[in-house]
């Protein structure tokens, strides 16, 4: 170890009383019974009896925690109530089954499907399958853009000894009008509120409205263009002429602004001055009339639009993104033929907020 000499220079310690000398080198410290500067010594420390152990024996129990009994011991899926709202297009959502037992395996006989709505079920750990303790399996619950109008459906996981193990799936299908506007003619949206007078004895009034959203009206030209395109359009009015549409409101439309992949729950789009995007609302990803999907929105936070289900395919930046109402046509509605192959005709909805 090297020892090395210093010196303090001699100006007043502040704090210290002036008997006390700054010179380093004339005194030793002291710390253990050692000198300050001496060589460290090496070696390990022994003792000449053994090392006694003290031990002792502790009983417990295995008490549950809170709210225990009602988390563990069963089979839970999540989420065990799905409203899809209103359906446009393919949707799809994750579905997780959890054996909570934290002792004991489950033995998975069967997966049913019941009801209207066309609900699938794939993935996971199979229809048959041995779930081990605390062990969870995500499925993937998959419904299709056509089939029943009304969603009603149920799946039921069968375990051996248990209950309670299966999802209820509700909404209503819609389909998309899709043919694009034709910009020849105005894009026209009518608004209509309803309210009720009530005039007292002495002449005054109140009103009243009895809507807390509008009605609106939505009328604008299609014109198809290509042969696919009249007869796509001929299936769409003989096929849901009766039935609900989901209907663009094309002015408000704006582009993607980066690519959306198979799996992703946001889109990135410009709502700004576009009432017709809201939370709850439905949206639409279109590029033509035979390539679209819809979705409902679940909040919107700047340009991001976050989804209450996933995008199935891959849409690249600039595909059309509009806000879509739900409507049904008028009673009658007259169609153009200028060609044999080409249609071209206004189409008026009676709208509703969705």
């Amino acid at each position: 170890m090297a020892t090395l000499p210093g010196f303090l220079p001699g100006w007043e310690l502040r704090g210290f009383p002036p008997v006390l000398s700054a010179d380093l080198d004339q005194h030793s410290a002291s710390f253990g019974g050692g000198l300050l500067g001496t060589a460290p010594a090496l070696g390990a420390i022994s003792s000449p009896g053994p090392v006694a152990l003290a031990s002792r024996g502790l009983d417990g129990i295995d008490a549950p925690m809170f709210g225990g009994l009602e988390l563990f011991e069963k089979i839970i899926v999540v989420p065990r109530e799905k409203s899809v709202g209103f359906v446009l297009s393919p949707t799809a959502w994750d579905v997780e089954v959890w054996n909570t037992h934290r002792r004991e395996a489950r033995a998975l006989t069967a997966l049913t499907l019941a009801g209207s709505g066309g609900l699938q079920v794939t993935g996971g750990l199979g229809d048959t399958a041995t779930f081990g303790p605390g062990q969870s399996s995500i499925y993937l619950a998959t419904l299709a853009g056509q089939g029943d109008a009304t969603i009603q459906a149920t799946a039921t996981w069968t375990f051996t000894g248990e209950t309670g193990a299966d999802m209820t799936v509700t909404g209503t299908r819609l389909t998309l009008f899709s043919p694009r506007c034709d910009w020849s003619e105005p894009f026209r949206e009518r608004l209509g509120w309803m309210s009720t007078v009530l005039t007292s004895y002495a002449g005054m009034e109140q009103r009243t409205a009895l809507r807390t959203e509008p009605r609106v009206t939505v009328t604008f030209r299609v014109t198809t263009t290509t042969p696919r395109e009249t007869a796509a359009l001929d299936a769409l009015l003989f096929g849901w002429q009766a039935r609900t549409f989901g209907v663009p409101l094309w002015p408000q439309k704006s582009p993607l602004l980066a690519p959306a992949a198979p799996g992703d729950l946001s889109l990135q789009v410009d709502s700004t001055l576009r009432p017709g995007f809201r939370a709850g609302g439905l949206v639409a990803l279109w590029t033509s009339p035979h390539t679209w999907a819809a979705f409902r929105v679940a909040r919107i936070e700047g340009a991001t639009l976050h989804l209450e289900s996933q995008v199935l395919e891959a849409w690249p930046a600039g595909s059309w993104v509009v806000p879509v109402l739900r409507g049904g046509l008028l009673t009658e509605q007259q169609l153009g033929r200028p060609v044999n192959w080409l249609t071209a005709s206004l189409f008026e909805f009676s709208c509703e907020a969705v």
